[in-house]
């Protein structure tokens, strides 16, 4: 009963928005003319006339989503649904009123006529009408997907159902339009979708071996019916073509299919047959083939991409990046700059080994050493191929997180070298576009933000270019502007919010049990018990682990009992809080060190450099740490705080403030995502403005800074009004 309780309280809405529209849809006289009119009756037709001018509004639901519909809507929705409209008379678009309608049927009234095996009304006949209709020659890969398909389509029901399935079997190509006319039977209309509808095309693919291309919704010319301008018209032209060429398709013993010897189509490529490869199964060739993509010709491979672009329903091998198709189109622009340019991008067997470690999962104390390393020994050789093999290899998390810190940190060290020489500063002006225009969250997006505050002297440099290339000249202009930008830190006036509270001081054990009692479900009590918990403070944490240890947290739920310790608290390096061993290890660290000790602890055990060789906190070192060790991937959105919430609640604990903000870092409460990164930039400001820098720091910012500007204020913007 408590389940159903959600869909009583829906029911109950709907019902009180349908008192806003004057009646129900399905109730109305303009739905019974719908289903004469499907019926053919003619009759019906006429009398939806008065019906395109009403505004008067009908309440209709599609799914779980109600609508409000003004009458003169649904009138052309219904003709649109059941009228074949004649090429040159009128289109849909024209009718604006009563008038307009009446006056079409009226001239065309004798001229109207209702064909039963399509339910549609039309005026001219098929054989009458032009087609847009296009075939190619079918990727040896795609053809073999259709061929292992063959049996399953051809046991659908509605093969059996019109003895479509007799007439494959006779060789009769008289199968092909029957096809056509059952995919246009079955085409969409409002509140019905052909599940089955990829299936059409594909058997027609199959049985003439070639690919078809149908013009679509907004004139575009579709392949596939993913792609979101296959619509009904698409399927029409189908059923025009195939209505009058059946007859030239002859049955070809050898090839398995039949061939029309007047029928032209265009030639495929290693490239189409390549695209093709990217949806096997197999991991291994599957990547080899983006490989090679990436690659080839820049001209082909952004001719295909754009076209299985716009298919967004349809899957690739997941082993390839997230967006396939718009990687493509940029790598292979870039890979051809590169070529021009003779710039490595392939790199050495030592930088793959690199690659494959990062890759890999190694404890957090040996991959910060690993990053340094690199920052320190790496080239401005290593950095293109570096970057290539990462966005190749995208669906590798721990890779992209590791190389967006490593270049970051590289970039800021080097910058002044790359700004003086004219290659590696076109070089870098060329990929901060390319890498922008592919559209994935990350650092990959901010490049560009180097140029913050560099002055005119950098401009100087920026002028001196003469570059041919439009992307470069393009982007030349955009540093420029950066340059003039100052940077500044972006600190929120808001310290408090509900994602970040002062403790207090909770009943833990008696809370818990009134939240056994009151919860409704599982899903309820460990919502409650992670808000509850979120409010304990450093001094609870002993009482907080002791409750949680016997509270039973769904395996497979995307809440864990113990992350409020690692998020709240900044305790980055434990990773196994679900290992009792190490709960108990953590709480005898807990009970032998004060709490700035435990931090000192923690951050020493992760092999962070944070102090002088007496102890004491190196601020130079912490202001390092706080501009770049929060660390948005390479690709991907995940803000990752890393040791920088420890490093933070080390510099409150050290100078005795928290500057104003609550004492936890965070009250996570089950939140995706939860980084002190507003803490970060005040206390960089701290440490300047208290003068506890001995050193000089680059004021080159770091891509968080890009990511904070692009993201976070723009947030907060937004949220404001």
């Amino acid at each position: 009963m408590k389940k159903l309780i959600p869909l009583f309280f829906l029911f109950f809405i709907h019902l009180f928005n349908c008192q806003y529209a004057e009646g129900q849809y399905y109730e109305s006289e303009i739905y019974k003319l719908k289903l004469r009119i499907e019926k053919g009756d003619k009759k019906a037709l006429y009398e939806l006339t008065p019906y395109f001018d009403s505004s008067k509004k009908l309440a209709e639901y599609l799914g779980h989503h109600y609508h409000e519909t003004e009458e003169f809507y649904l009138a052309k929705r219904v003709i649109e649904e059941n009228f074949i409209f004649p090429e040159q008379a009128i289109n849909l678009e024209e009718i604006k009123n009563s008038e307009t309608y009446s006056d079409f049927f009226k001239k065309n009234e004798h001229k109207i006529k209702y064909s039963p095996e399509l339910k549609t009304f039309y005026i001219t006949p098929l054989k009458d009408r032009k087609d847009f209709i296009e075939f190619r020659e079918l990727p040896i890969a795609k053809l073999q997907k259709l061929i292992k398909r063959r049996s399953e389509i051809i046991t659908k029901d509605w093969i059996k159902a019109r003895g479509i399935d007799v007439l494959i079997r006779q060789n009769n190509p008289e199968s092909l339009v029957k096809i056509c006319e059952e995919f246009y039977r079955l085409r969409d209309k409002f509140n019905f979708f052909n599940r089955d509808q990829e299936d059409f095309p594909e058997l027609l693919k199959l049985l003439i071996h070639k690919d078809i291309g149908s013009v679509g919704r907004n004139d575009y010319r579709v392949w596939e019916t993913d792609d979101p301008n296959f619509d009904n018209n698409a399927i029409l032209n189908l059923l025009i073509y195939f209505s009058k060429n059946y007859k030239n398709f002859v049955w070809d013993n050898s090839s398995h299919c039949f061939i029309n010897k007047s029928l032209q189509s265009k030639n495929t490529d290693e490239i189409a047959n390549l695209f093709e490869e990217l949806y096997n199964d197999n991991d291994s060739i599957a990547l080899n083939t983006f490989i090679k993509l990436s690659q080839s010709d820049t001209k082909r491979v952004n001719e295909i991409s754009a076209e299985k672009g716009r298919n967004f329903l349809s899957s690739t091998n997941p082993i390839i990046p997230m967006f396939p198709y718009r990687f493509l189109s940029q790598l292979s622009l870039l890979t051809l700059y590169y070529r021009q340019n003779n710039i490595d991008f392939q790199g050495t067997k030592d930088l793959h080994t690199h690659i494959e470690k990062l890759s890999s999962k190694i404890s957090f104390k040996e991959r910060k050493e690993y990053e340094n390393y690199l920052i320190d020994h790496l080239n401005l050789q290593d950095i293109p191929p570096l970057e290539y093999w990462s966005l190749i290899y995208e669906k590798r998390p721990k890779l992209s997180e590791s190389v967006s810190r490593i270049l970051d940190i590289y970039y800021t060290k080097n910058w002044d070298t790359i700004l003086n020489d004219e290659k590696q500063l076109e070089l870098y002006l060329k990929k901060s576009l390319l890498y922008g225009r592919i559209g994935i969250n990350g650092n990959i997006n901010y490049y560009l933000f180097k140029f913050t505050g560099n002055g005119n002297d950098v401009i100087k440099l920026l002028d001196k270019i003469k570059s041919e290339d439009p992307d470069i000249v393009f982007q030349i202009e955009n540093a420029k502007k950066m340059c003039l930008k100052s940077f500044d830190y972006t600190i929120s006036p808001q310290k408090v919010s509900g994602g970040n509270f002062n403790s207090e001081k909770v009943d833990l054990k008696d809370e818990t049990e009134k939240i056994k009692v009151t919860a409704k479900d599982n899903d309820d009590f460990e919502y409650k018990i992670l808000k509850l918990f979120s409010k304990v403070g450093y001094s609870q944490i002993p009482e907080a682990l002791q409750i949680l240890e016997k509270l039973n947290f769904k395996e497979n739920s995307y809440n864990n009992k113990y992350s409020m310790f690692e998020r709240d608290f900044g305790f980055f390096v434990i990773e196994n809080w679900k290992d009792k061993k190490v709960r108990d290890q953590f709480l005898s660290v807990y009970q032998s060190h004060t709490e700035k000790e435990l931090y000192k602890y923690y951050l020493d055990l992760a092999g962070i450099d944070y102090k002088n060789q007496d102890e004491s906190l190196d601020y130079d070192k912490i202001y390092e740490i706080l501009k770049f060790d929060i660390v948005t991937p390479f690709t991907g959105s995940q803000e990752l705080e890393n040791e920088v919430g420890a490093i933070v609640k080390l510099l409150e604990l050290d100078q005795n403030t928290t500057l104003g903000y609550p004492d936890k870092i965070c009250n996570s409460a089950g939140m995706y995502i939860c980084p002190p990164s507003d803490r970060a930039w005040e206390w960089r400001k701290y440490l300047i403005d208290k003068k506890l820098l001995r050193k000089e720091h680059s004021k080159i910012v770091s891509f968080n800074y890009g990511y904070y500007i692009d993201k976070i204020l723009v947030y907060r913007e937004i949220n404001s009004k």
